[in-house]
């Protein structure tokens, strides 16, 4: 058991954590953070959705500089080799490395070679999969520890251990870690409780990340809650809580990135519409005396006309919506609490106000079948807001992963999540050796037209039905290819 007070000493560290631009070294331990390449293609004309300083590790970067280390930040994201790693971070003490979903060999990868530079190094995985999987993670990969969940408060006590700081807490102890033993057991400690006052988080630092050293940064990501209120199956929430800053906090946030000189943000709230109350506090507070343009990600259900008007009054572009899908079998699978007639709604709810609306679906579900594939064709005929279409997988920690493992549908989780570090989320994925057909309604070739048929529905923007030169391209080009990963070493 972990003594009282130890969580509460360790936020009120956390919460003095000085403004990026004020902090100063004062430890001799360096940290280094690996920000690694993602396959997944993004719709043309949102590619800095890949280059945008990623909210997560600019968080970390304050939280590591402000507790008095030397930080450098490794930014990777346009580098699909792993072993270009080598001799990177020669001239840091400990490594951590930021693990997504589709980035599993990549990052094993580069833990192999980071340990065959220095074996005694310590190398911490945190972000999503590190959260979903971590005894999985630790299993394939030379990795020393898991930092699971929110990683603020477990980090910090991760450090006092490894730099042998005074408030060090032995490592048993430490909330939300996962290691190996003496032995090479792994060891997975109690789950750290998620904060619940966001106030406290650190600022991003943004100039961390060097290529934009002296220059603006044009677009940014922000967020105002983490967790969700809903539980969706194919989801994935490595906060399933849903928690929410103060309106003064986000203000605060603001002003302070203002200097960054952003002109659009991507709020990450996985339900940007949770509480109108809130929404409007945001509106008529937060964002007042900004001039951003800004989208986000919402549920089709929540949002009424005189709040989506105060958003667009404050610079609201687009809102995204994770429609998935017009069958109310597959809605009901999925967990949605939605349905058909809401997503007419909401798409008719933003064409009175003038604001563009984004439609995401995914195809493959156990439920699909010819007559709802039959139905999402005609509904995105006839709407045309659709702004991406993929196949369904099946990720790490969410009921329908578990749901897949139970079943047999996936039987090596490694070699799954091999898999997932190759998905580009575009039309060919379908013919890798990798993909999983969860429906037993639909052959591959039938799944692969619907796809095809969705998206060259979709326009070469997002779909505006008061302009007369929608533009819908013939080949598909509204998603470009990422590179290609390298080739596996033998």
């Amino acid at each position: 058991m972990t003594p009282p007070g130890n969580s509460e000493r360790t936020i009120e560290r956390v919460a003095a954590i000085p403004l990026p631009h004020e902090a100063k070294p004062i430890h001799d331990r360096s940290v280094g953070l690996l920000i690694p390449p993602s396959v997944f293609v993004v719709p043309r004309g949102w590619e800095w959705t890949h280059t945008a300083p990623f909210e997560g590790p600019s968080i970390l970067a304050s939280l590591v500089r402000g507790l008095g280390y030397p930080f450098r930040l490794f930014d990777q994201r346009e580098d699909f080799d792993p072993e270009r790693v080598r001799g990177l971070a020669a001239d840091r003490d400990i490594i951590g490395i930021s693990v997504y979903g589709d980035s599993f060999s990549y990052v094993r990868r580069a833990v192999e070679i980071l340990k065959e530079e220095r074996p005694t190094r310590p190398v911490v995985l945190g972000g999503p999969l590190a959260t979903a999987a971590p005894r999985l993670l630790l299993e394939t990969t030379r990795a020393d520890f898991i930092v699971a969940g929110e990683g603020e408060l477990t980090f910090t006590e991760l450090l006092d251990h490894l730099t042998g700081d005074h408030l060090a807490l032995p490592v048993p102890e430490i909330l939300g870690l996962a290691w190996r033993d003496e032995s090479g057991a792994v060891r997975l400690n109690a789950p750290r409780p998620q904060l619940r006052d966001l106030d406290v988080v650190p600022f991003q630092d943004m100039k961390a990340w060097e290529r934009f050293r002296g220059k603006s940064i044009p677009e940014i990501y922000l967020s105002y809650s983490r967790g969700c209120s809903h539980n969706c199956t194919f989801c994935y929430r490595p906060f399933p809580k849903l928690s929410r800053k103060s309106v003064e906090r986000v203000r605060k946030e603001l002003d302070y990135y203002r200097s960054s000189g952003f002109r659009y943000a991507w709020w990450n709230d996985l339900t940007f519409v949770t509480d109108r109350d809130y929404l409007r506090r945001l509106m008529d507070t937060a964002l007042q005396g900004h001039s951003f343009r800004w989208n986000a990600f919402s549920r089709v259900v929540g949002l009424d006309e005189e709040t989506l008007l105060l958003m667009k009054r404050n610079g609201l572009d687009i809102i995204l919506y994770g429609m998935e899908s017009v069958s109310p079998a597959v809605l009901a699978g999925y967990r949605k609490g939605t349905s058909k007639s809401a997503m007419t709604d909401i798409i008719q709810l933003h064409r009175r106000c003038g604001v563009k609306v984004g439609g995401l679906f995914i195809i493959g579900a156990p439920e699909d079948d010819r007559q709802g594939m039959r139905e999402l064709v005609a509904f995105c005929n006839e709407f045309k807001e659709i702004t991406r279409v993929k196949y369904l997988s099946a990720l790490p920690g969410t009921a329908f992963y578990r749901e897949c493992l139970k079943n047999g549908l996936i039987r090596d989780e490694r070699k799954h999540l091999e898999w997932l570090s190759e998905e580009q989320s575009v039309e060919e994925d379908i013919e890798h050796e990798g993909f999983v057909k969860f429906t037993e309604h639909l052959s591959k070739a039938e799944l692969r037209q619907i796809y095809h048929d969705v998206n060259h529905l979709i326009e070469a923007r997002p779909y505006d039905h008061s302009r007369q030169d929608n533009v819908f391209l013939d080949a598909g080009e509204k998603f470009r290819r990422r590179k290609p990963a390298p080739a596996k070493p033998g």
